[in-house]
C-alpha cells in the first residue's frame, strides 16, 4: 500500500519541460558564478577605490543586483546538488523563490538605469541646472527593485509551501522551479510591464539625442559643443539586451522546452561587464601603469559630456 502511494506521488510529481544537456548545465553555472563571483565585484573595487571613476548609484545597484542573482543560481552547486536526486524541499523552495524575483527584479533594475540616463540626457541637452540631489527619487529607484524581488520571494515561497510536491530541480534542469501557471503567469506580466517602459523611456531618451544632434548640425543654428555618445550609447545598448533577454524568458513560459532563454539570460552578468566594464576611465584604472595625458578642459561647458560622466 505504502508503494503504491509513492509510486502515485511520483506520477504526479513535475516532469521534466526544459531539455538541457550536462554541458549547458556547466556553462549555465559558469556564465552566472565568474561575473558574480570574480568580474562585478572586481568592477566595483575599481569604481569604489578610484578616485576618478564616477558612476550613479543605479548602476553600483546594478552590479550588486547581479551579483545576488549569480549567487542564487549557484545554490544548488554550493549544495552539491545539481545532478542525482532531487535536492530537499527546503532548499530547492529557497532557490526557486529567489529565481522566479528575477524576472521583476532584473527588468527593474536595467528600467532604473535607463530612466536614469533619460533623466540625465533630458538636463544637459534642455542646457538646465540640476535641481538638488533628488534624494527620494534616488532612494526609490534603488529600493524599487528589491522591493518587487522580496514581493516575488514571499508569493512563490507561499505558493511552494503550500504545494510542496510542485516543487523540483528536475522541471526545469538549471534551477529549483515551482509549478504554477498563475504564479509564472503574474510575474511573467509584471516583468513585461516593466520591459514595455523601458522601451518607451530608450526611445524617448535616442529621440532627444536624435533631435539634439541635428539641430547641432545645422549650418543655420549656432555652434553648440560637441558631446560625447559614448555612455548613453552603451546604457541605451544595455537596455536593449534587457529586454531582448527578458522577452526570451517570457516567451519561455510558453514554450520551455528550449534551454536558450536561461542560458541568454545567464549571460546578462557578462554583458554588463563588457559593456561598462570597458569604458575609457575603467580601462585605464586597470592600465594603472600608464601615464594619462593631461587635457585642457573648459570648466563652462555644461554638455551632455560631462553630465554622462556620472551616469
Amino acid at each position: 500500500m505504502a508503494s503504491l502511494s509513492a509510486n502515485a506521488t511520483a506520477a504526479a510529481g513535475p516532469v521534466n519541460i526544459v531539455h538541457g544537456t550536462e554541458a549547458q548545465l556547466t556553462l549555465f553555472l559558469v556564465l552566472n558564478m565568474w561575473p558574480s563571483h570574480f568580474g562585478l565585484p572586481i568592477l566595483l573595487a575599481l569604481i569604489a577605490f578610484s578616485k576618478k571613476i564616477r558612476r550613479h548609484p543605479t548602476f553600483l545597484n546594478l552590479c550588486i543586483g547581479f551579483i545576488i542573482i549569480g549567487i542564487s543560481s549557484s545554490v544548488l552547486l554550493y549544495a552539491g546538488k545539481t545532478s542525482g536526486p532531487e535536492p530537499s524541499k527546503m532548499l530547492c523552495l529557497f532557490q526557486a523563490s529567489m529565481l522566479y524575483g528575477v524576472p521583476a527584479f532584473a527588468s527593474l533594475l536595467g528600467f532604473m538605469l535607463v530612466l536614469q540616463m533619460f533623466f540625465t540626457v533630458r538636463l544637459a541637452v534642455q542646457k538646465q541646472v540640476a535641481q538638488g540631489p533628488h534624494t527620494l527619487r534616488l532612494w526609490v529607484m534603488l529600493g524599487a527593485p528589491y522591493l518587487a524581488l522580496l514581493i516575488s520571494i514571499l508569493a512563490t515561497a507561499g505558493v511552494g509551501s503550500a504545494n510542496p510536491d510542485k516543487v523540483s530541480r528536475n522541471r526545469r534542469y538549471f534551477y529549483c522551479s515551482v509549478d504554477s501557471d498563475l504564479l509564472s503567469g503574474t510575474i511573467a506580466a509584471v516583468a513585461a510591464l516593466f520591459l514595455f517602459a523601458t522601451i518607451v523611456f530608450e526611445v524617448w531618451t535616442l529621440a532627444m539625442l536624435y533631435n539634439h544632434w541635428k539641430v547641432a548640425r545645422n549650418p543655420g543654428e549656432k555652434a553648440r559643443v560637441p558631446f560625447e555618445l559614448n555612455l548613453p550609447i552603451r546604457v541605451m545598448g544595455f537596455g536593449l539586451y534587457v529586454i531582448v533577454a527578458m522577452s526570451l524568458s517570457l516567451l519561455s513560459v510558453q514554450a520551455p522546452e528550449s534551454p536558450l532563454p536561461d542560458l541568454v539570460i545567464a549571460c546578462a552578468a557578462t554583458v554588463v561587464i563588457l559593456i561598462f566594464g570597458t569604458q575609457p576611465d575603467i580601462i585605464r584604472a586597470c592600465c594603472f601603469w600608464r601615464k594619462e595625458p593631461v587635457l585642457a578642459l573648459r570648466s563652462n561647458d555644461s554638455t551632455i559630456r560631462s553630465s554622462t560622466s556620472k551616469v
